[in-house]
């Protein structure tokens, strides 16, 4: 008999253990990952803030820019909106330097800075500028 009552002991320790009865489960739905747009790799820049006797050709010709003073109207083109005429920048400017341009856009800046005509000075920003550079 006592026996018997252990093992009727045992089976409720295991019954509250381990739960009796039915259980109501319910399953909730988790919502499906909505796939986002990978994203958009932006084109690597820095700034530069022009100082006196600058110009577009020295500032692109600069070691830490594009070494290569053929690519400056990459940044009359970046700063367009502050660049009436890229004969005529002024201190204190801040200009966007971008980074990582593809070989095409560095080759059209290089074919349309050899082909700019020579500088002539002036003081006042042309109305018509010698070539489309966009």
């Amino acid at each position: 008999m006592k026996q018997r009552h252990f093992v009727l002991a045992l089976i409720a320790v295991a019954a509250v253990a381990f739960g009796c009865g039915t259980k109501n489960v319910q399953t909730t739905e988790v919502p499906k990952a909505v796939p986002t747009a990978a994203p958009v790799a932006e084109t690597p820049s820095q700034h530069y803030t022009v100082v006196d006797h600058d110009t577009l050709w020295g500032i692109a010709g600069k070691s830490d820019i594009y070494s290569d003073n053929f690519q400056w109207p990459l940044i009359f083109k970046a700063n367009r909106d502050s660049i009436q005429d890229p004969d005529l920048i002024y201190p204190k400017q801040d200009f966007l330097i971008q980074k990582g341009l593809s070989s095409e856009e560095v080759s059209h800046a290089r074919d349309l800075a050899m082909k700019t005509p020579k500088y002539v000075p002036h003081s006042k920003p042309r109305e018509t500028l010698p070539l489309d550079y966009f």
